[in-house]
């Protein structure tokens, strides 16, 4: 069960009473439980590669979590074609580094899975063109 300032972090930001909060599935008490390691860390989701994307998506944008989107940090157009298969893949991502932080390690595990492309099929299978980003960790403390 959570306890201290983790728990009350929660219930301010979720509005969950104690009981609520007894009821939590043992993996989100790790992942809670594990907010002053991974907090130290963003997650960056960069374009390497965009071809006639209609929604103007270029090299170099960058959709920026920390842990939740931040569109003031991110740069570029927001295509809901491209955020879909970023945000699934951030999950599972997230999931890892609750895991290596619950381990003791220090730093955050390689991204192995990294790559996540739009889903416009591109103008061979009926779309227009595509978009694929490269995702990894960034160090936010000084």
């Amino acid at each position: 069960m959570l306890v201290g300032h983790i728990a009350e972090m929660v219930k301010g930001a979720t509005g969950m009473s104690d009981q609520e909060i007894a009821r939590l599935h043992s993996g989100m008490e790790k992942l809670f439980n594990q907010i002053p390691k991974t907090s130290q860390y963003q997650t960056v989701a960069e374009v390497i590669k965009s071809d006639r994307c209609f929604a103007q998506v270029k090299v170099g944008d960058q959709l920026i979590f920390d842990p939740f989107l931040n569109i003031k940090k991110s740069s570029g157009a927001m295509c809901p074609k491209a955020l879909l298969p970023v945000l699934l893949q951030i999950n599972a991502i997230w999931e890892l580094a609750t895991e290596s932080a619950a381990s003791g390690k220090e730093g955050f595990p390689e991204i192995v899975f990294r790559h996540v492309r739009c889903l416009d099929p591109g103008l061979e299978d009926g779309g227009i063109g595509g978009v694929v980003y490269r995702i990894r960790f960034e160090n936010m403390s000084p």
